[in-house]
């Protein structure tokens, strides 16, 4: 039933956004043009439930219920997760995780891929912003690092925004690792200044499992 009812969103979506691009200006047409974009409005908040729906089935992978498998095994989710990009672009952790996933299987330049394109749509998010350093730390630490450090610098700065506690925390560290390599220890010292502050609110890194310890961030 559930997959009934998300196949008929993608369909109408896909209806009511041919309607609005096709029908052309002017008359009656016009009010044609009119009705089919506000229908494709209308259906905005369709896509994002049906995106919901979607990524609450997939919601038990980081609960443990597929403690079993690695995480480059999980291949099987990667067309859901993309379906879930396309309905709502705005839900970050998708992105992250089906980065994660293709850059395990070797398929890095696809996993960079999907990880600017989840800041492309979501450009104040700090926790992709982690998450594509930290793959461009797995790629090619030093090679990227110009390319890292631009991400970090926006990551600890005041418009980064950040779902709870624990990615901040966790993203923080991927990021002190650039400063490091940077040398620049008076940022390396403020990181960890504002994750004592998170310790202090009750942040537990990697409680939720969305990022992973890049290497030599601690």
């Amino acid at each position: 039933m559930v997959a009934v009812a998300l196949m008929l969103v993608v369909v109408m979506f896909a209806g009511q956004a041919l309607a609005a691009a096709n029908a052309p200006a002017g008359g009656v047409a016009s009010t044609g043009r009119v009705i089919g974009q506000t229908g494709f409005a209308y259906l905005g908040g369709l896509r994002t439930f049906a995106a919901a729906v979607l990524w609450a089935r997939l919601e038990p992978l980081y609960d443990g219920y597929y403690e079993g498998k690695s995480v480059d095994q999980l291949k099987e989710f990667l067309p859901t997760m993309r379906l879930v990009q396309t309905l709502d672009p705005q839900l970050e952790q998708v992105y992250y995780n089906a980065a994660w996933i293709v850059a395990r299987r070797g398929r890095m330049d696809e996993a960079l891929a999907i990880a600017r394109d989840g800041i492309a749509n979501n450009p104040n998010s700090g926790l992709l912003r982690a998450n594509y350093v930290q793959l461009l730390l797995i790629d090619d630490k030093i090679g990227n690092l110009d390319e890292e450090y631009k991400h970090a610098v926006f990551g600890v700065g005041p418009n980064a925004r950040w779902a709870n506690t624990d990615d901040q925390f966790e993203g923080y560290g991927i990021f002190r690792t650039i400063f490091r390599l940077k040398g620049d220890t008076a940022t390396v010292k403020k990181i960890n200044a504002v994750q004592a502050q998170l310790k202090e609110q009750g942040a537990q890194p990697g409680s939720e499992g969305y990022l992973h310890v890049a290497p030599g961030r601690n």
